[in-house]
């Protein structure tokens, strides 16, 4: 599977999570006495992992929220060096900004380019990958004749 395939099968289950989080909120809106253990226990692990971050006041689907957002902030930071502030983007948002530098990434390795994830959205950055690949197999298919070589550039003076 080539990088673009794993980026899109891997944002369609973003999606598909990203949806059954939403969902989740419109089934279990009010905090029962039972959740209040769960509560405690992922605020503990919120706060043993990234510093104190939370109280168990919150609601689970709050906890939730902040502990998804974190990882993704953390993981974008140790595999790329980018440090985003959970607090300023959406989970969503989150995992398209590390989808948009792994592409750029693998972009700026394989064609030897030096593109800025931020000048791009996800979908240009594909656009941009396929031009880029077509260009390369054009150019590695179509062999030059030997002895040819190529002529210099003719100077104008005026």
């Amino acid at each position: 599977m080539s990088p673009v395939e794993d980026l899109i099968r891997q944002n369609a289950i973003i999606v598909l999570l990203a949806f059954l989080l939403a969902a989740l909120p419109c089934t279990a809106r009010a905090q029962s006495p039972y959740d209040a253990p769960a509560r405690i226990e992922l605020a503990n692990e919120i706060n043993r992992t990234y510093g104190e971050k939370v109280t168990s006041s919150l609601s689970i689907t709050e906890l939730f929220d902040i502990k998804n957002r974190l990882d993704a902030a953390n993981s974008i930071a140790h595999k790329y060096g980018v440090d985003l502030d959970y607090r300023e983007h959406t989970f969503i948002e989150l995992c398209d900004i590390g989808d948009r530098i792994h592409l750029t990434v693998a972009i700026n390795r394989n064609y030897g380019k030096n593109i800025d994830w931020r000048a791009y959205g996800y979908n240009q950055l594909l656009d941009l990958d396929n031009q880029l690949r077509a260009q390369s197999e054009s150019q590695s298919q179509s062999p030059k004749p030997a002895g040819q070589t190529p002529s210099p550039p003719i100077l104008h003076t005026g």
